[in-house]
C-alpha cells in the first residue's frame, strides 16, 4: 500500500462525515390511475393532419391485426431478422402512453412525417402493453399496428427486444422521402 505524500488530505478528509443507511430499499411510487380509452370524434380532428389508414374504425383487433410483426413486399428476410434482433440503431422514438386513440393517431402521423423528412431509418414506437387498460387488454397496440401497416412510409416493424420495451414497443423501419422519389 502506497503512503500518501505529506500535506495531502486523506480520503476520509475529502469525503467528510458519513452516516449509516438504515434501509437500502426505495419506497414504491404511487400506482398510476388506469387508462380510459377514448376515441376522438371525427369532427374534433385537426384538418391539417391526415388520417393514417382511411379512418380505420376503433374496435377489437381482427386476427390479422394481432400479428406482432410486418414486412412490406420487397423487404429482404435478412433485414427483417436484423430488425427483430434490434440491430438497427434507434434514431428517434415516440411514446404514446397516456394518449387517447385519436391523439395517438395524430401524434404518430406527425412523427412519421418528421422522421421521413430527416431521413431517419429506424425508430421505436412505444404503445404500451395495455396492462392498465380496462380488462387489461391493449388498446393502442393493435391500432398502432393497423396504422403502421397502412402507412406508405413503413417498410417493416417488429416487437422490440426486452431491453427496448419488449411487447410494449415496436422497432419500425421507415422509408425516407428521398427513397420514395427515386425513379419518378
Amino acid at each position: 500500500m502506497k503512503k500518501k505524500p505529506p500535506g495531502e488530505p486523506s480520503f476520509a478528509d475529502l469525503v467528510g462525515p458519513v452516516r449509516r443507511i438504515e434501509s437500502d430499499t426505495i419506497p414504491a411510487a404511487k400506482p398510476r390511475s388506469p387508462a380510459r380509452p377514448r376515441r376522438a370524434s371525427l369532427s374534433s380532428r385537426s384538418p391539417d393532419v391526415p388520417l393514417l389508414a382511411d379512418d380505420i374504425p376503433f374496435g377489437r383487433a381482427t386476427e390479422h391485426d394481432t400479428r406482432a410483426d410486418y414486412q412490406r413486399g420487397g423487404v429482404q428476410a435478412s433485414v427483417m431478422r436484423r430488425l427483430k434482433r434490434g440491430q438497427y440503431p434507434i434514431e428517434a422514438e415516440l411514446d404514446l402512453h397516456g394518449l387517447t386513440v385519436g391523439e395517438a393517431g395524430h401524434a404518430l402521423a406527425r412523427f412519421l412525417g418528421r422522421v421521413r423528412t430527416r431521413r431517419i431509418i429506424c425508430v421505436r414506437i412505444i404503445h404500451g402493453k395495455g396492462l392498465s387498460s380496462p380488462g387489461r387488454a391493449p388498446v393502442l397496440k393493435p391500432q398502432v399496428a393497423r396504422w403502421l401497416r397502412a402507412h406508405e412510409a413503413v417498410l417493416a416493424f417488429a416487437p422490440t427486444q426486452p431491453k427496448d420495451g419488449g411487447e410494449g414497443a415496436l422497432y419500425v423501419l421507415v422509408r425516407s422521402h428521398a427513397s420514395t422519389n427515386r425513379g419518378r
